[in-house]
């Protein structure tokens, strides 16, 4: 052989063994972190042998002789699977993003700052029961162990950005919460939304697309004094929705559907009870499953990962849903600041000291960042947030009007006590005293057990308001806008056993004109609710396979309703061209559900984009109409209001000479939706499949980045259904149609028979790419499937699962 292939050879054999190398490196790299599920592992702390199984699914099954070591389990599991989530989470709450990712968070850790969830945490913390207060203790002393023990084998995520999780305490756990919890805050988005519509457009206008109020509550528009003020926070908004965006979280949506029916609606003769969460769907998961079991306690269903209970399931007695109330539980209030003293502002006849501190906000490659975080006795500034505002403290422009915000969430309550004692409840009285600790985000509970009963109880804390406008930013100095307490639990709406033998719940309006407070103008359009009473009365008895059905249903009253109102100004369509007589036969015959193969579907929903954009862009502008329609559910429902009067000064397109009609915006709304899709899906509109664009991918906080998308999403995939459908999968009307939001979870129980429960998540129970686990359940989720959960221990046994005992 010569020399240059013996040269040749040696190059060859020596990349050949680099990639082999690499592969192994990468390989050791990506599996060093995926947790051990099989053996025994000795942790100093427990009391005793804890049990854990996994089944098919990587569900643990948790089995402790106390509390305690129930706790430090479950700890343990959630840091095996989700501990580069549960970090990225607390971090973000904390304000401490900067210091791994760099500049591009910055903002995001002033907002978080400003709201001041840390300082909250420290509140409740001190406050708690003391039952909650151990159960967290011990959970942090579970995540504690695994990160002491794992040094070297965290997730990939950690070894990508170059840093070690920090220990996990107490704190962290109610911060996890108290993100959630302002992630699903629904009020301060609508109200800071409103006040920007009010400073930009006439006062009949803005009436005009208030969401219908009850009769008890005055509709009128803010005064010109404060529109100065309101039309200068869009800055706030744009920094909450950027963040909204990074982490994946979608649009502002919490939609979310439960029902239930008694015994004598079921074929089993006791109650079923289904709920699917509707929640931003990220990669992974929100949701971590689990089987908590120890004397006193046998629960399963999901939690979040990060705190140690059961939000959704089911235990030996009952079974327990939730979905979003919908409540009103934040006000903004606009703050005159003392024209002698710039660290005073004006209350009544009297002048306040703000509180006042600095924050330091340490950023990855880059100098720190100092921030003062202020306050009033209303709650934080969040106007500080905006960069433009952040200089003003020196200068003369502190007599610039501030905007402080009055949450719920700022106070203290005691949603995990709330949570354990729900888990363990046996009765719809022991249930009860659970819900009546959850403060925020407040929650409509639907509830049925194994002796017959079904329940509803609304939960949260609900402010006790006067006659003033609460959708819109109040004067703060006056005196006039304070809340005057809460709503009694005991007053607050519930039900126990109907009449109907059903209950049903889709963030609907829960309460009438009666009603002697005001709870809410933020409920979705009643499309979902209307069509799953539909379902309930359209049988005498029903099954698990009827109610896994129901969760499918892919029919859309709003849909019907808009699509009636379009044809009407169609009836004759003599001079139509072809492309729109096409379009039309097709929303005629169209039976109104969201398919993945329909081609009216496609049609009605650009239609809808376009008609939102033709009604409001132009009084509004776009960053003032893209906050509107961030929240789905308000532009849904005042649409169908302008729709249903013979006219509104809307549907006028005031940059035109023209004064164009309702009749004529929905023509040019199909027309431009027509125009849109020859375009992006071609002239042939047999071809224009809902499915195509209607896709669904889990993202990954990595996965903006190309090639790290192939990596760290799942998807994308077609998707049937839509945002006014039962099964929903909503996409932002500002980006459309790839599913920002749908069902997080989905659960179906059988109380003839507690100890199993239909479920499915979205993506799978690990938190680590390329880990079996990571998307195993994807499959069932597109596709209508569930796996059946257990915990009856004697069938556990029986399983040939995988096997990790902790031993002390």
């Amino acid at each position: 052989m010569s020399k240059l292939g013996k040269i040749t050879i040696g190059i060859s054999v020596t990349i050949v063994i680099g990639l082999i190398a690499t592969f192994f490196f990468l390989r050791h790299l990506v599996t060093k972190s995926f947790p051990l599920t099989e053996g025994s592992i000795t942790l100093p702390g427990l009391h005793g042998k804890v049990e854990i199984f996994r089944d098919d699914y990587a569900v643990p099954h948790l089995s402790a002789q106390d509390e305690h070591d129930l706790m430090f389990a479950t700890g343990y599991v959630h840091a095996q699977d989700r501990l580069w989530q549960m970090d990225l989470m607390r971090r973000a709450a904390e304000g401490r993003l900067s210091e791994i990712l760099g500049q591009p968070t910055v903002e995001y850790d002033k907002l978080f700052r400003t709201i001041d969830l840390v300082h909250v945490a420290q509140k409740i913390s001190g406050e708690m029961h003391p039952k909650a207060r151990q159960l967290l203790q011990d959970y942090s002393s579970g995540v504690n162990a695994f990160i002491t023990t794992h040094q070297g084998q965290y997730p990939l995520e950690f070894d990508m950005l170059n840093y070690e999780p920090e220990l996990w305490e107490p704190e962290h756990s109610i911060l996890i919460s108290r993100l959630t919890a302002w992630e699903l805050n629904l009020a301060w988005w609508t109200d800071l939304t409103y006040g920007e519509i009010a400073a930009s457009v006439p006062a009949t206008k803005f009436q005009e697309i208030m969401p219908a109020f009850p009769d008890s509550v005055a509709v009128q528009a803010p005064s010109p004094a404060l529109k100065k003020t309101l039309a200068d926070i869009h800055a706030f908004l744009e920094v909450d929705r950027s963040y909204r965006d990074f982490f994946q979280l979608g649009s502002l949506e919490a939609g979310s559907n439960a029902w239930a029916v008694d015994s004598t609606k079921s074929l089993s003769g006791k109650p079923l009870l289904a709920n699917d969460p509707h929640l931003p769907i990220p990669a992974p998961s929100r949701w971590y499953e689990i089987h908590l079991s120890a004397p006193g306690w046998n629960a399963a269903g999901v939690s979040l990962p990060g705190t140690p209970v059961i939000v959704i399931g089911h235990n030996d007695h009952l079974a327990w849903g939730l979905t979003n109330a919908m409540i009103d539980d934040a006000d903004f209030y606009i703050e005159k600041t003392d024209s002698v003293n710039s660290h005073r502002y004006v209350f009544q006849k009297s002048t306040l000291a703000f509180q006042e501190h600095e924050e330091k906000i340490l950023v990855k490659d880059a100098d720190s960042v100092i921030i003062t975080v202020r306050a009033t006795n209303h709650g934080p500034i969040i106007s500080d947030v905006h960069p433009s505002s952040m200089h003003r403290h020196a200068d003369s422009s502190t007599q610039t009007p501030l905007l402080a915000m009055r949450w719920t969430g700022l106070d203290v309550s005691n949603e995990l006590y709330g949570f354990y004692l729900m888990n363990k409840a046996s009765t719809p009285a022991e249930f009860e005293q659970g819900v009546k600790e959850i403060g925020v985000p407040g929650q409509s509970v639907v509830y049925a057990d194994t002796k017959g009963n079904i329940a509803y109880w609304t939960s949260g804390r609900i402010p006790i308001r006067g006659k003033h406008l609460p959708m819109v930013p109040m004067a703060g100095w006056t005196g006039e806008n304070e809340w005057q307490g809460f709503i009694p639990f005991d007053r607050m709406p519930k039900r126990l056993n109907p009449r109907e033998g059903f209950i049903a719940s889709a963030n609907q309006r829960i309460a009438d004109n009666a009603y002697p407070y005001y709870i809410s103008t933020l409920w979705e359009p009643p499309s979902r609710i209307e069509r799953i009473s539909q379902l309930l009365r359209s049988a005498e008895k029903f099954t698990v396979e009827d109610f896994k059905a129901f969760q499918q249903d892919l029919y859309s009253p709003y849909a019907r309703d808009l699509v009636a109102a379009l044809l009407v100004v169609y009836k004759d369509t003599s001079n139509a061209d072809h492309e729109t007589s096409e379009a039309l036969n097709y929303l005629r015959n169209w039976d109104y559900r969201f398919t993945q193969t329909d081609i009216a579907t496609t049609i009605f929903n650009s239609f809808f984009v376009h008609l939102l954009r033709n009604t409001y862009e132009d009084e509004m502008g776009e960053d003032v109409f893209h906050d509107f329609v961030f929240f789905a559910a308000i532009p849904y429902r005042v649409t169908g209001q302008l729709l249903a009067s013979d006219s509104s000064s809307w549907f006028d397109n005031v940059k035109t000479e023209h004064v164009e009609t309702k009749d004529d915006i929905l023509r040019a709304s199909l027309a431009d939706a027509l125009s849109e899709l020859r375009t992006s899906l071609g002239m042939e509109m047999k071809n224009w499949r809902w499915g195509t664009i209607h896709t669904v991918t889990f993202k990954h906080p990595f996965g903006s980045r190309k090639p790290l998308d192939n990596i760290f999403n799942i998807g994308p995939f077609p998707l049937s259904g839509g945002g006014t459908t039962v099964n929903r999968s909503e996409y932002k009307f500002t980006s459309p149609y790839s599913v920002a939001v749908g069902a997080s979870v989905r659960e179906i129980v059988d109380l003839a028979h507690p100890d199993e429960a239909f479920m499915v998540i979205t993506s799978g129970q690990s938190g680590q790419p390329l880990n079996q686990h990571y998307d195993d359940q994807t499959p069932l989720w597109l596709n209508g499937g569930y796996h059946q959960v257990t915990i009856d221990w004697d069938n556990i046994r029986r399983q040939h699962w995988q096997l990790l005992t902790l031993e002390p």
